[in-house]
């Protein structure tokens, strides 16, 4: 933004966004951890990956590359791209998501390379784009391709070096991490025909004491709420309803009437532990309480709505199983069943097994010609060699970025207070088990952590943490037998003096591309895990109904089996509530954003969207020169953080003409918390001609704190020339005209005021006040290039508070006018200066 030396720009505030009735109605949700904040990056926008490109009613991204050969001056790679609908932007210019996820494809290059070691950029240029292909849909592959080439510069593009060089290195890692010797020894398989709870306990059940409580101890490791009484009578409360078991296989009954003394138990144990509540998705107990099921080993439940009931697929010689909640296939030619679990096939000849694993080279070949139009056809992403598994191949490479500032805090409590280290097999590391943040020991003297896909690093175990730009070699050796394999889907990608960019792929949430091309959940290693005051749990493959769909953008959550609630995870990325403070059950984990429960400030490194397309984030700026010389520009960026309930949407405008000097700037926007209802929204603008000497400033905020509305209005215009000006201040009018000074206060009417000190500036005066405004003003812009990147005001953090402003607005008056301090949240502070 150009301004004129004299600038009597204030900084600006915000227009409303609406929030709809859905986001509104969202619970509240707790404030950000304490000592965790994520911060805009210090990245210039330009260097960002993915690059965004309009394709008329569609969005394309471009992933960072991945680069596989580098030759002197000539490289070449490979870059996954996304292509989907532009998300719906109402009248606000607030962006909502699609309820259709992208298509992907994998776009390869070559190009010529010209680094320049101190700035650590690197030009890349005669890009050519060799191939695009679009596995699922090859109709969009020439059109890809042309879009991709007819946008290329032909000065071609600047990157970071450091992306360059990262992307070489770890591609040579990540194509041999590409797939991984996954476990597919068959769970056990449970049908049930009516509704039906699966509750999973961790090998033998562990009771520990309830703080306070006599009578009963809680089995530990297990998510619900399990209870055993001095009697050895095993309680259970599920889904809104206490259960009762001689033995914690059961048989499980209904508690008629739970006793006081043991519902007072379960408050308390809850009360230190949250327990899952294996609710439905609405969260309304049932009107019948489910059957319960309880496993001390890994188990699946599949459940049909009654009877099995056959019917044809489309394309094939096949029968489904069309009233189940998982994809049950059965093969005419061989009489056998084929029930797809976990992205994995197993097979048997009735429902009662025994079952046992198929690898999809093995299936029959009708598996591979189910009509894309087909109910079953989301069987076809664990077909290998179907373009379905080749894009589901694609999107697992796809990361997930934020940038995290440096001087971010972490603090791990381990249980019994000092780590436990124990080796992991097969490298030279060690992990503490008594944590629920992974912490890994590489040598006596370097530690490191991982939390909520940041790394971290230390001295030693216990701090202080900082986070790190460098992650060893070593960590990313970590077998998948291991329960922290997951850790090696989280990598470094960028770094500045301030921040740290970091991203993850699906394998963080558990997502593994097994021998055969196809994607699987869990590595199907099971292990108990650490049991002591607490219980930390391994990740587990089965148990959670893990479903993959391709017709849905190859999404995949957690069924909550017909509605009647299940469990879900409960380890590393999900050692917290998931979206919405919520159950994980049901969560499209393939687009939530995990860099989300950072809080309000956290920082997506693209366009908009969560992953390539998810949670509302919108932003476009634009700049031009009219034909007069006029210089203008303005911008505008909107976000809402379902994690927190955070919003912020804002917009900026600004011109100036280099003959008249004339100038003007507006800024307006909006933050607030869609769950608590509180909100905060101004807006302000300014504007000086010097040909002319007139000028104008002004500022109004609205707050909305707990139903409380407060409105502020301030404002100036005035002739630099004359002296002459009005300002006003919340019903208070000021009027100055040959010094004479005159207020009118809504009470007492007009009133000559004579004021020591309130007389005519001086050049020097004006000027002296104008350089000052001139800096408040940069403060302002430094605000806004924040805003821009972060979608939210300094200060703006999760919960029901928002943070001031920090100024940013006039400090002096104009033409004796009134000045403008504070932030929004108290208020406007000031008052004449």
């Amino acid at each position: 933004m150009r301004l004129h030396p004299q600038s009597l720009a204030v900084f600006a505030a915000a227009i409303a966004v609406s929030i709809t009735p859905a986001l509104a109605q969202q619970p509240a949700a707790p404030a950000t951890q304490a000592g965790v904040a994520a911060a805009p990056s210090a990245l210039p926008p330009a260097l960002a990956w993915p690059r965004s490109f309009d394709l008329g009613d569609k969005l394309m991204q471009v992933y960072q590359p991945l680069i596989e050969e580098w030759n002197g001056d000539q490289l070449s790679g490979r870059a996954a791209v996304a292509i989907g609908p532009k998300p719906d932007t109402g009248a606000s210019g607030t962006a909502t998501p699609s309820a259709t996820g992208p298509t992907y494809g994998l776009a390869r290059f070559t190009a010529r390379v010209v680094v320049d070691k101190p700035s650590r950029l690197a030009q890349l240029s005669n890009i050519h784009i060799t191939s695009v292909e679009v596995p699922t849909d090859t109709s969009q592959d020439a059109v890809l391709l042309s879009a991709l080439q007819s946008r290329i510069s032909p000065q071609g593009m600047t990157v970071a070096l450091d992306h360059l060089m990262t992307s070489y290195a770890a591609t040579k890692q990540l194509d041999k991490e590409m797939t991984q010797p996954v476990e597919n020894t068959p769970p056990r398989i449970v049908f049930a025909d009516t509704p039906t709870l699966l509750v999973l306990v961790a090998g033998k059940p562990v009771p520990r004491p309830i703080d306070g409580v006599q009578g009963f101890q809680r089995i530990v490791n297990t998510q619900p709420l399990m209870l055993v009484d001095s009697a050895g009578l095993y309680h259970l409360q599920a889904s809104g309803t206490w259960y009762q078991a001689p033995a914690v296989e059961g048989p499980w009954t209904v508690t008629a009437q739970p006793d006081p003394t043991l519902e007072a138990a379960g408050s308390t144990a809850t009360y230190e532990e949250p327990a899952q509540t294996m609710l439905p998705a609405n969260g309304q107990k049932p009107a019948s309480p489910p059957a319960i099921i309880v496993s001390t080993t890994p188990t699946e439940l599949v459940i049909t709505a009654g009877a099995p009931q056959m019917t044809p697929v489309g394309g094939t010689s096949l029968l489904r199983v069309s009233n189940a909640d998982h994809a049950i296939l059965l093969d005419p030619d061989s009489n056998q069943y084929y029930v797809l679990i976990s992205g994995r096939w197993f097979r048997a000849a009735g429902f009662k097994g025994p079952w046992s694993f198929v690898p999809g080279t093995s299936l029959p070949a009708g598996f591979a010609k189910i009509a894309p139009t087909d109910p079953a056809s989301n069987a076809l992403v664990s077909v290998p060699g179907t373009p379905q598994a080749k894009e589901a191949a694609i999107a697992a490479t796809v990361p997930q970025t934020a940038s995290i500032k440096r001087d971010t805090q972490l603090t791990i409590k381990y249980d019994g207070g000092a780590p436990k280290f124990e080796a992991i097999k097969g490298t030279i590391l060690s992990y503490a088990v008594n944590t629920r943040t992974p912490v890994i020991q590489l040598d006596p003297a370097r530690y490191y952590a991982l939390f909520q896909g940041a790394w971290f690093v230390s001295a030693t175990p216990t701090g202080p943490w900082l986070v790190t730009d460098v992650v060893p070699d070593a960590i990313y050796t970590i077998p998948v037998s291991s329960p922290l394999h997951y850790v090696t889907y989280v990598r470094v990608y960028a770094s500045t003096a301030d921040v740290v960019t970091v991203g993850y792929t699906p394998g963080y949430m558990g997502v593994v591309i097994e021998p055969g091309g196809t994607v699987v959940y869990g590595t199907g290693y099971n292990c108990v895990g650490y049991i002591g005051a607490y219980w930390y749990g391994c990740p587990a493959t089965y148990g959670y109904d893990a479903a993959f769909a391709w017709t849905t953008g190859f999404a995949f959550g957690y069924d909550a089996a017909f509605g009647w609630g299940a469990m879900y995870p409960w380890w590393g990325p999900y050692w917290r509530p998931g979206p919405w403070y919520g159950p994980w059950a049901g969560v499209d984990i393939a687009r939530t954003n995990i860099y989300g429960a950072w809080g309000g400030a956290a920082t997506w490194d693209h366009a908009w969207g969560v992953g390539p397309w998810g949670t509302a984030w919108a932003g476009n700026s634009v700049h031009g020169v009219t034909g007069w010389g006029t210089d203008f520009a303005g911008r505008s960026g909107a976000a809402f953080n379902p994690w927190t309930g955070n919003y912020a949407a804002g917009r900026s405008a600004a011109f100036f003409n280099p003959y008249t000097g004339a100038h003007g700037e507006a800024r307006a926007g909006v933050a607030g918390n869609a769950y608590t209802g509180n909100a905060v929204a101004g807006r302000e603008s300014a504007g000086y001609n010097p040909t002319t000497g007139i000028g104008h400033a002004s500022q109004t905020g609205v707050v909305d704190n707990d139903g409380h509305v407060s409105v502020d209005s301030r404002g100036v215009a005035g002739n630099a020339k004359t002296g002459n000006a009005v300002a006003w201040n919340n019903g208070h009018v000021y009027t100055d005209h040959d010094g004479s000074i005159h207020q009118y206060d809504g009470n007492n009417g007009w009133q000559h005021q004579s004021i020591d000190g309130w007389k005519g500036d001086t050049d020097a005066d004006q000027i002296g006040r104008l350089d000052q405004q001139r800096q408040f003003q940069g403060y302002g812009d430094q605000r806004a290039d924040s805003f821009a990147r972060a979608g939210g005001y300094d200060g703006f953090g999760g919960g029901d508070h928002f943070g001031g402003y920090g100024g940013g607005g006039f400090h002096g008056g104009f033409g004796g006018g009134g000045g403008f301090g504070g932030g929004f949240h108290g208020g406007f502070g000031g008052g004449r200066r």
